[in-house]
Parts: C-alpha cells; structure tokens; sequence
C-alpha cells in the first residue's frame, strides 16, 4: 500500500532558481529538527541537482535546525567527489547517491534519527497504526545493515533495495531514511513517520487490548487521507510553525533547536 507519486519538480516548466530550491530545502531541514528528527549536528538532506550532476546535500558539522540557506549545501556527484559549496561532506553520502540512483522517481532524500522511529528500529515489530499516520506505512520496511555507518556503495545499495518502491525504510539499531518526490512530499513523509513511531511506542507501552482496523479498512484509510492534497495542506502548516517559532527569534530564517 502507497501513496500515489506526489508532483514533483515538473522537468516541463520553468525550472526555479536554484537558490530559491536550496531555501526551501533549508527550510525543510529546520521543519525536521522542529518536528523531532534532530540529534544534535547529524542527519543529512539532499536534493537531486537539476542539471544532473549529481545531488545538493546539507554540509557537516552544522545541525538541522542551523541550515539557513543555499550557504549550508554542498553539491556532490554520484562518486562522492565534492563539486561546489564550501564546508564538509557528510561521510554516508552513499544514502543518496545509490537511493538517487535506483529510483529516479526521488528528488529529495533524508537520513536522521528521529528518537521514536529509531527506538522502534531496533525491536523488529511491524508499525502497528494506533493513528492514521501510520496508513501511509503499512508495509514499511527495514534494513538490517549492521554497520554504524553507511559510507560505501555497497551498503547504500543494500538501503536502497531495503526501501525498494516505498518512501521510507527503518535501519536498525541506527534511525530512518526517507524520501519524496517533492521538498513538501519528503519533509511530510518524515513528520508523519515520527509521530506514527511515537503513537505505537505510547499505545503498546500502555498495555490495554489493541483494536486494530483490517487491511481493507486500512486501505481505504490510506485512499482517503494520504493525497497530494494534504501532502500540500501539511507542508504549508509546517511553513506557518516554523515562521511562528522564528518570529519569536526576531526574524527568518533562524536557527532551530529542539528541546
């Protein structure tokens, strides 16, 4: 069960300026540390570069809720060499490379370590759908790479084939990649995975008998509320948080810190 493909950067029209697609990349990355997917400067985002040369990725060093803009993006090709941007490469540049490459449907992938989904990576129980966020991943996969780190080829191969046609997949032991179609479609999907994790962690922690909705009904849950529509209605409600909460820094953009 998956969503319909989100629209995505339209090859057809006008492409944007490249630095107005980095703003709002950046912009995605401090909704992400505002929603729960910061662990201090780790985890990454990257966006496929438009003129094919490879992939836009968030430099190192610098947490999710610290990238402002173009400034804090780094073009790197598909052989890991550093084209332009100045800061560092994030060493598990392969997640985005090889998942780039095996699904050309993507143009936006994220690793992090949202704190629930990680937590539930380890356990090996599938995401038991206590809300409705979790209809959007009733067949959400796993990969059981043993590696702290994903820095070769090889093992960003085996994540991709682990997420095959879906749009995330939990590493174990470790966190979460997930991916889009869009800016708006990968930053939800990352948002809607978190709360989901934390949602079966309070349910089943709670320890009362589960009453959960059959495949079918699930099925029409995942038709009826998983849509470019509310893809978009999300992403913009995210947009209004995040100016609220730099607003109250004294203006945008501006650094995000999660509690």
């Amino acid at each position: 069960m998956r969503l319909k493909l989100h629209p995505g950067l339209d090859m057809t029209a006008p492409m944007p300026p490249l630095d107005d697609v980095l703003n709002q990349l950046a912009q995605a990355c401090r909704i992400l540390e505002m929603e729960g997917h910061g662990d201090m400067t780790l985890g990454h985002l990257s966006l496929r570069d438009p003129e094919g040369r490879g992939f836009w990725l968030k430099r190192n060093r610098i947490g999710l809720g610290e990238v402002l803009g173009p400034q804090d993006f780094i073009l790197v090709d598909f052989e890991g060499q550093q084209l332009a941007g100045q800061g560092g490469r994030h060493s598990e540049w392969p997640i985005h490379s090889q998942i780039l490459r095996h699904r050309p449907d993507v143009q936006v992938v994220a690793h992090t370590h949202a704190f629930h989904a990680s937590v539930l990576s380890a356990s090996g129980e599938p995401l038991l759908p206590f809300t409705l966020d979790a209809d959007y991943f009733a067949d959400l996969p796993r990969d059981s790479t043993e590696a702290a780190l994903l820095t070769t080829k090889e093992s960003g191969d085996s994540l991709a084939h682990a997420l095959g046609p879906h749009f995330a997949v939990l590493m174990a032991n470790h966190g979460i990649t997930f991916c889009g179609t869009s800016i708006a479609h990968a930053t939800c999907v990352g948002v809607f995975l978190e709360k989901a994790a934390r949602a079966h962690m309070t349910g089943t922690a709670a320890g009362f008998a589960q009453r959960m909705p059959s495949q079918a009904t699930r099925a029409r849950r995942h038709a009826q509320i998983m849509t470019p529509a509310h893809m978009d209605h999300s992403w913009a409600f995210f947009c209004r948080k995040l100016a609220w909460l730099e607003a109250q820094s004294g203006g945008s953009p501006a650094a995000v810190f999660s509690r």
